[in-house]
């Protein structure tokens, strides 16, 4: 009997070795995820210049390496930022004029945060909240330094097959034709259009 236990002792220690072993010894799996995570674009907003026509639109277009076919929908209202105002980078007086109109006022004229305002050459393109569109105290000081409220043209560019139903760019390539359009001096901002509902 002695024989016998001491065989089930040793092939008892053999299976606890074999369990520790296979607790602590990493197998190799597959961490390659299932769902493709990459960002898609369906399409692009781009903010012109105010006059800006659907022909010069699509001029612009035509210089630019899309490699994709779109369609556009000129004169898009589906973004907020449609008034802005020029202003030349040394004109302190009316920032500061309006900065303390709007203080006294309790309104916000402008929208000042740091993705709202874009650097043209020597100006300065400031987009304009719809309530100072008709607020006298605003437009009485936009009079008095002689500038002139515009209404800027947003299209949304639609990337679409040869059969015109809706398609996809993946995200360098948007990426790419976005610094493309920042680039021409008549567009203000682009903002690209994601699908998320992947």
């Amino acid at each position: 009997m002695g024989k016998i236990n001491t065989e089930l002792a040793v092939f008892v220690v053999f299976l606890i070795l074999v369990v520790l072993w296979g607790l602590f010894i990493k197998t190799p799996v597959d961490t390659e995820p299932t769902v493709n995570n990459e960002l898609k674009a369906c399409g692009i907003y781009v903010q012109f210049e105010n006059g800006t026509s659907d022909s010069e639109v699509e001029t612009i277009l035509e210089n630019y390496n899309m490699n994709v076919n779109y369609s556009i929908e000129y004169n898009n209202r589906n973004m907020a930022d449609d008034y802005y105002i020029m202003l030349y980078k040394d004109e302190r007086d009316v920032r500061r004029e309006l900065s303390e109109g709007m203080k006294e006022e309790k309104k916000d004229w402008t929208v000042s945060s740091l993705s709202h305002v874009v650097r043209k050459g020597d100006s300065y393109v400031i987009a304009v909240s719809e309530q100072a569109v008709n607020d006298k105290t605003f437009l009485a000081i936009l009079e008095k330094y002689d500038i002139r409220l515009k209404k800027s043209v947003w299209c949304y560019i639609c990337f679409e097959m040869p059969d015109g139903t809706r398609y996809w760019i993946p995200e360098e390539d948007a990426i790419r034709i976005k610094n493309e359009f920042e680039n021409n001096e008549s567009v203000f901002s682009v903002h690209i259009d994601y699908i998320y509902d992947q």
